[in-house]
C-alpha cells in the first residue's frame, strides 16, 4: 500500500488533518473514525481496499476536531456533534466533489448520518458501521447531564490526561481494550496516536475533554428525522461480537432509512475495520462499486 498523503482543510480557523490514499478525481471516498480515535485506525482497511478494488481510489481520512493532529476547541470551547458535522463539510468544500461515498464508524457513523440528512445530494452511498447514533435519551434527561458536564468540566477540565511511560505501553493498552487488534498494527496506531510531553511521557493525542459527559443528550425522534431524509442506499454493519450489536434500541432508526441493507462481519467486535477487514471489505466492496 502507498503511503498516505497529508492534508490540512481549514475549517473556520481551526486546522482538520486528513490522510490521503490514491490520486483525486471524481469517485472520492471518506471514512469518518470513531470516539477517541483518529483517521490512521482505517489504514489496514484502506490497503484490503486498495488490494481488493479493480479500480484506483481517492479515500481521505479526516481526523475528528481535537483527536489525531487536527486542531483542539479554542479556550472556553467544547465539541458537539455540529461541530464535527461542520468540519465534514469543511473537507469536503475543500475536496470541491459534488458527491461522494460516506463510511462512519461509532460517533464517526452519527457524524455521517447527520450529514447525510443534512445533505442527501451529496453522499451518493452510505456505509455505517457500528454508528447509528448513540443510546437515545429522554427530555427528562437533559438537566442532569447539563449539571454532570459542568461539574466534570470544573473538575477535569484539561488535566485529565493519562500518562505512559512508552508508546509499548499504550500499545499494550489498546490490546487489553480490544484482544483483537493485531499486535503489529497497535504498535503502529499507538505511534500514531501519541505525543510525547516535556516530561518524557507518553499521553494519546485526543482533547481530554472529551472524557467528560457531553451535556447534549441524543435524542432518537431527533435522529429518525435525519436518517428519513437519507436518498442515498445505505449498507449498516455491525460486528458480531460487540455489545452494540445486541442494542435493542436501533429497528426504529433502521426503520427511517428509505433504501437499507443490513449485514453482520464475524470474528469483529466493536472496531469491524480492524478486527477483520478482510471480511468487511468484501461485503463493502460490491455496495461501494
Amino acid at each position: 500500500m502507498s503511503e498516505p498523503r497529508h492534508r490540512i482543510v481549514d475549517s473556520l480557523g481551526l486546522p482538520i488533518h486528513c490522510l490521503e490514499w490514491g490520486e483525486p478525481g471524481d469517485n472520492a471516498l471518506l471514512l469518518v473514525h470513531g470516539f477517541l480515535d483518529l483517521g490512521f485506525s482505517w489504514t489496514p482497511f484502506v490497503a484490503e481496499l486498495q488490494r481488493r478494488s479493480s479500480r484506483p481510489l481517492w479515500i481521505v481520512a479526516p481526523d475528528c476536531r481535537g483527536h489525531g493532529d487536527s486542531g483542539w476547541a479554542g479556550a472556553g470551547g467544547y465539541y458537539h456533534f455540529p461541530d464535527y458535522v461542520l468540519d465534514l463539510d469543511s473537507v469536503v468544500q475543500n475536496l470541491a466533489v459534488p458527491s461522494f461515498k460516506l463510511i462512519g464508524h461509532s460517533m464517526g457513523g452519527t457524524i455521517s448520518l447527520l450529514y447525510t440528512g443534512a445533505f442527501p445530494e451529496r453522499v451518493s452511498k452510505l456505509a455505517l458501521i457500528e454508528g447509528v447514533g448513540p443510546v437515545g435519551m429522554d427530555f427528562a434527561d437533559a438537566p442532569l447531564r447539563m449539571g454532570q458536564w459542568i461539574g466534570e468540566i470544573r473538575q477535569r477540565g484539561r488535566n485529565h490526561f493519562r500518562k505512559y511511560t512508552s508508546v509499548q505501553a499504550g500499545a499494550a493498552q489498546l490490546r487489553q481494550t480490544n484482544p483483537r487488534l493485531r499486535e503489529s498494527f497497535a504498535n503502529q496506531l499507538a505511534q500514531a496516536a501519541m505525543k510525547q510531553t516535556s516530561d518524557g511521557k507518553w499521553v494519546w493525542k485526543f482533547d481530554p475533554l472529551h472524557r467528560t459527559a457531553a451535556p447534549q443528550p441524543f435524542y432518537t425522534a431527533q435522529a429518525v428525522e435525519f436518517l428519513r431524509r437519507i436518498a442515498c442506499p445505505v449498507l449498516i454493519v455491525d460486528g458480531q461480537q460487540s455489545h452494540q450489536t445486541r442494542r435493542t434500541d436501533k429497528q426504529q432508526r433502521y426503520d427511517a432509512i428509505a433504501e437499507r441493507r443490513h449485514i453482520v462481519i464475524d470474528d469483529a467486535g466493536h472496531m469491524v475495520h480492524q478486527d477483520n477487514p478482510t471480511a468487511l471489505v468484501a461485503a463493502l466492496l460490491p455496495f461501494l462499486q
